[in-house]
């Protein structure tokens, strides 16, 4: 196992990602940037680019009044999208809490309003329901990938400044996802760093992701924590992960040489023996998986042992 994932619960998982990043700064982190119009952008980003932008939107978002253990709503639908939002916050010091993109402006307004966030992060195709939300609730600011009106690109808050990635108390909030209970209603269910941390070292146990592993991720479904652990687990490898619709899972596998795809828990397709399947598992009330103490249900083809393949795969991912 790396130890950069199986790291001890008083350092977060930002900064150990900002970290690892400096020693693989020209390696490809993400192929495929924050959607815009739907779909994924050519875009790709090196590891030292990603952890770039994400010590830049945190200097951005503490210049714009975020302060330390702040909420901030991340509702966007991509890969790239939600782990650049994600730790840009938890950079700044601030708490992100996943939204279900799925959600109505309704329930999205009340689990806002709940967990007192007063910023949120959004795609261009979700604006709408970010602002209609924000009016329901103690939100003020809206930033959003690419442009909608009533909101502020997310590109205005990349400036010169950088700032050090906030390190987390073991006891400290590191994610906020909400569960839905037995009676409908949505709950918060905070997760600790060391919690996080903890979680994280199982998965990597089962997960097996290397730094040769091309790794398709499909849109957040549900309460986002187990998304959050699967691309951190890869992005802390070194692996390169893959934007992908849901609908582009087989073509994308061929196409990309991909060895690891995220998929949501409901979907049932083949992508050939030698793709791991890593799904989601929902929360309990109690901040448990159901069906598993994991959060986590893998399974597919083995992992691949020899170089070249990874090599080759990655230069494929560029495609």
């Amino acid at each position: 196992m790396s130890k950069l994932v199986g790291f001890a619960g008083e350092v977060s998982v930002t900064e150990r990602l900002v970290c690892a990043a400096s020693v693989r700064a020209d390696a490809t982190a993400v192929v495929g940037g924050a959607w815009r119009d739907g779909r994924a952008s050519r875009e790709y980003y090196s590891y030292g680019t990603f952890a770039g932008l994400v010590q830049a939107a945190a200097a951005g978002l503490t210049w714009r009044g975020l302060r330390p253990k702040d909420v901030v709503g991340v509702i966007v639908p991509d890969a790239a999208g939600f782990a650049l939002a994600v730790h840009a916050v938890r950079a700044a010091g601030g708490v992100p809490s996943p939204v279900d993109p799925a959600l109505c402006a309704a329930e999205s307004a009340g689990q806002l309003a709940e967990s007192g966030a007063r910023m949120v992060i959004a795609s261009a195709a979700l604006a709408a329901v970010a602002l209609a939300a924000a009016d329901r609730s103690w939100v003020r600011q809206v930033f959003c990938f690419g442009e909608a009106l009533g909101t502020t690109p997310f590109a205005e808050l990349l400036g010169t400044d950088i700032v050090r990635p906030s390190r987390g108390r073991p006891d400290d909030v590191a994610l906020l996802p909400f569960s839905r209970g037995v009676d409908g209603r949505l709950r918060p269910v905070p997760v600790t760093h060391s919690e996080f941390g903890r979680r994280l070292g199982l998965l990597d146990r089962r997960a097996g992701i290397s730094e040769t592993d091309v790794v398709l991720a499909t849109p957040p479904v549900g309460d986002g924590l187990d998304y959050a652990l699967m691309l951190d687990c890869a992005l802390l490898h070194g692996a390169t992960l893959v934007v992908v619709r849901t609908q582009e899972l087989a073509a994308a596998a061929a196409e990309r040489a991909a060895s690891v795809a995220i998929v949501p828990r409901g979907w049932r397709g083949v992508l050939g023996g030698q793709v791991r399947i890593l799904r989601a598992r929902p929360l309990t009330d109690e901040g448990t998986a159901t069906g598993t103490s994991l959060a986590l249900s893998v399974s597919g083809g083995k992992r691949a042992c020899r170089p070249h393949r990874g090599r080759q795969a990655r230069r494929l991912a560029h495609r």
